[in-house]
C-alpha cells in the first residue's frame, strides 16, 4: 500500500478499470453516471453472487483516504479470489463472493474530491467555477460537489425537506446515479465508509421490528471485528425534530434502507483531516475494516 498521499481521482478510476480487465472472469467495471462537471463515477462489481452488497465512499471532498482504502480492498480481494486464498486465515474470499458479490464505489463525488485536491481551478465548467469562487469557500475544506451541493444530504427520504428552490432532494447527478444503482440491483446491504469518529451506525425504520433487529445483529457482528462504538440512528428522533419544525436532510443510508428494506450501515474510522501524518494509524484502521464486507456477507449466510 502506498500511504504517502491520497490517490488521485484518475488513479482511482483507472485502477478500477484495470482490475475489471485483469480479473474479468469474476469482476465487471461500470460507469454508473457522471458528475455535474462531467467526471465519470466508476464502480467495480466483484464476485458472481446474484445479490450485491454496496460499499461506497468519497461523498464529500474532504474524504481523502477512504476512497484509497476501498481501492486497496478491491486489489486485496481480487488477488485472494484469483489465488483461492483466505484473508486473515478466516474468510474464504472466493466462496463468499460467489454467494454475494460486492459493488465498490470508492468516490461518489469526484468533483468535490478534485476540488479539495487541486482547488477551484479543477472545475471545468466556467459558470460553476465562478460561482464557487464567489462563495469564498476554502477549497481545502470543500465537502460539496461542483454546484455547491452536499451530496451526503441530498437523498429523498421520508424525513428530508427542501430548503430552497433548486435544492430539492435528488437534485444532483451524483445522487441520481446512486439511486439508479440501488434500484437496479437485487442487493443485501449497504456499507458506507468515511473518516470521522470510529463508530458503526445502523439505521432503523418505523414499524419494522424484524428489519431493525436484523440491522442491529449485522452491525453488532461488524462492531465486534473493529471494537468501534455501536450507535443507532433512531427514526423517532428524526420524526420529533421534523414535527418541531427542523429541516432534515436525507442520507444515502436512510434512503437505501427505506427503498430496499435491507440493512444500511455507516462505518467511520479515524478523522485524519486533510493531511495524513499518522501513517501507522491509517494502516491500523485499514486492518480493522478491510474484511468488514466479507464479515457482513459471512453473517448474512450464517
Amino acid at each position: 500500500m502506498v500511504l504517502t498521499e491520497p490517490l488521485t481521482y484518475e488513479k482511482i478510476y483507472y485502477t478500477l478499470w484495470e482490475n475489471g480487465q485483469r480479473y474479468s472472469r469474476f469482476t465487471q467495471f461500470r460507469v454508473i453516471g457522471k458528475s455535474h462537471d462531467d467526471r465519470m463515477i466508476p464502480m467495480l462489481e466483484l464476485g458472481k453472487g446474484s445479490d450485491a452488497v454496496f460499499c461506497i465512499a468519497g461523498l464529500d471532498g474532504m474524504d481523502r483516504w477512504m476512497p484509497a482504502c476501498l481501492v486497496w480492498m478491491i486489489q486485496e480481494y481480487c488477488k485472494a479470489y484469483e489465488c483461492g486464498w483466505e484473508l486473515d486465515e478466516e474468510y474464504q474470499v472466493q466462496k463468499l463472493l460467489d454467494e454475494v458479490k460486492v459493488c465498490f464505489i470508492p468516490v461518489v463525488n469526484p468533483d468535490g474530491y478534485e476540488i479539495c485536491d487541486k482547488g477551484f481551478g479543477a472545475v471545468r465548467n466556467p459558470i460553476y467555477r465562478q460561482m464557487l469562487r464567489m462563495m469564498e469557500w476554502d477549497s481545502q475544506d470543500f465537502v460539496y460537489n461542483a454546484r455547491g451541493m452536499d451530496i451526503r444530504h441530498n437523498f429523498p427520504t421520508s424525513y428530508c425537506a427542501r430548503e430552497r428552490i433548486h435544492q430539492e432532494p435528488a437534485s444532483e447527478n451524483e445522487t441520481k446515479a446512486l439511486i439508479r444503482i440501488f434500484q437496479e440491483y437485487k442487493s443485501a446491504g449497504l456499507l458506507s465508509f468515511c473518516h470521522l469518529g470510529k463508530r458503526i451506525v445502523y439505521f432503523r425504520q418505523p414499524q419494522a421490528f424484524s428489519y431493525n433487529q436484523r440491522s442491529y445483529r449485522l452491525a453488532r457482528h461488524l462492531q465486534k471485528r473493529t471494537c468501534y462504538r455501536l450507535e443507532r440512528s433512531a427514526h423517532e428522533e428524526m420524526e420529533k425534530r421534523r414535527a418541531d419544525g427542523h429541516k432534515e436532510k436525507g442520507t444515502p443510508e436512510q434512503f437505501y434502507g427505506e427503498i430496499t428494506k435491507q440493512p444500511a450501515l455507516l462505518i467511520e474510522t479515524s478523522d485524519f483531516g486533510k493531511d495524513m501524518e499518522k501513517e501507522n494509524q491509517l494502516k491500523q484502521d485499514y486492518q480493522e475494516i478491510h474484511t468488514l464486507p466479507l464479515e457482513y456477507i459471512f453473517s448474512l449466510l450464517h
